[in-house]
């Protein structure tokens, strides 16, 4: 990591808040109304009636499950958006080191031309940092589009939306929201007015069609062949002049984003010649960043009213029991040393926030009876 985010992260904490929310304060990832939707929501976990006690249409199972995954996914909107963050830290820093390694690239011959000769690796470790560059690319959009199907998931968990959450996103979120059609009832109409207000947020958090050239990017590392790297070498903004007054040339690298990342690379050729965006890839991740960041909060910050609504008002929307089935996929990996000696959680130290979800699903030793015959068992 380079010194300048070194600097950062040894600023002391000043802020009291818990060490998840002092840690992203710090490296400028959190999203404050999403931390208080999360503590909202585990607040209202209840140890004797099990879940969200005010979700009293829910059977006893599916409103345990329903209940922590919606605080599982709240906790993960600041979590992945850090993790966005760091990993933009290091591809600082490996950007950094990659350019200091081309950095003597061009040289000048005795006649005072220009040459150009990239340094011959010698080892594993001379290509590390560009390697690592794309390591940090693929970390990025993957945290970033993390954080935004968990923001998906709370949409549809708060508003109590018919769509399954185990698998829930912020595509199916936005599926379910402009499937809306009956206003006859107060629930509808206050999930339309969702809709309208997340239609105008999205579109003001960013430029246009921003959240969804983000997730064509995440999709093109996680599901997709891997796509060609694309930059130049361009001359250091650094005057240093030679025994004769020439300028001793320092070349550093610009790097460029797919402009068409749904795109196969040749798809990309028939479209445009134009395959990248314009702007250094620096510019376009801290523009992604920022607009995450923005249209959480104020999502986030609508969803606690929301959230506040339902407290009191209970039948204002009843939670679909659908929002959680089943659908478990088979799998029955156990390892590559299945008869290594089990773990030994007889007595273990848990944080009291786990202490409390265990409690509220009836997961503890003493209650978990509650499970017997479920079709999760």
């Amino acid at each position: 990591m380079r010194q300048e985010e070194i600097n950062i992260l040894s600023v002391p904490y000043s802020a009291k808040k818990g060490a998840d929310g002092r840690f992203y304060s710090s490296i400028g990832a959190d999203v404050p109304s999403a931390a208080k939707l999360a503590s909202e929501i585990l607040g209202d976990l209840d140890s004797t009636s099990f879940g969200i006690s005010w979700w009293r249409s829910l059977r006893t199972h599916e409103r345990i499950l329903i209940s922590d995954y919606s605080y599982q996914c709240a906790t993960g909107i600041e979590t992945n958006l850090a993790e966005a963050k760091l990993h933009y830290f290091e591809w600082l820093d490996a950007r950094d080191k990659d350019n200091r390694r081309i950095a003597d690239v061009i040289s000048r011959d005795a006649t005072g031309q220009l040459h150009r000769k990239m340094p011959r690796s010698q080892s594993a470790l001379d290509d590390l940092p560009a390697r690592l560059e794309d390591v940090h690319i693929c970390g990025f959009f993957r945290a970033i589009g993390s954080s935004l199907d968990c923001l998906g998931a709370m949409m549809i968990s708060v508003l109590g939306l018919p769509a399954a959450l185990r698998r829930a996103d912020i595509g199916k979120a936005e599926k379910a929201l402009s499937s809306i059609r009956n206003l006859d009832t107060a629930n509808s109409r206050l999930q339309a007015d969702f809709r309208t207000f997340y239609e105008e947020v999205r579109s003001a958090s960013g430029v246009e069609d921003w959240l969804e050239w983000a997730n064509q990017y995440r999709n093109m590392f996680v599901h997709r062949g891997r796509r060609i790297k694309h930059g130049e070498i361009i001359p250091q903004d650094v005057l240093l002049l030679d025994a004769k007054g020439q300028v001793i040339p320092r070349a550093t690298s610009a790097s460029y984003l797919a402009k068409f990342p749904d795109r196969s690379e040749i798809e990309a050729l028939i479209k445009s010649k134009d395959i990248v965006l314009r702007e250094d890839a620096d510019v376009t991740l801290k523009g992604i960043f920022k607009s995450c960041r923005e249209l959480e909060e104020n999502v986030c910050e609508r969803l606690l009213v929301i959230w506040e609504e339902r407290r009191n008002n209970p039948t204002l929307i009843e939670q679909p029991a659908a929002q959680w089935d089943a659908n478990i996929r088979v799998c029955n990996f156990n390892g590559y040393a299945p008869d290594s000696p089990p773990l030994n959680a007889d007595l273990a130290i848990i944080n009291p926030v786990l202490g409390r979800r265990m409690l509220s699903a009836s997961v503890d030793d003493a209650h978990r009876n509650l499970w017997d015959n479920s079709q999760w068992i």
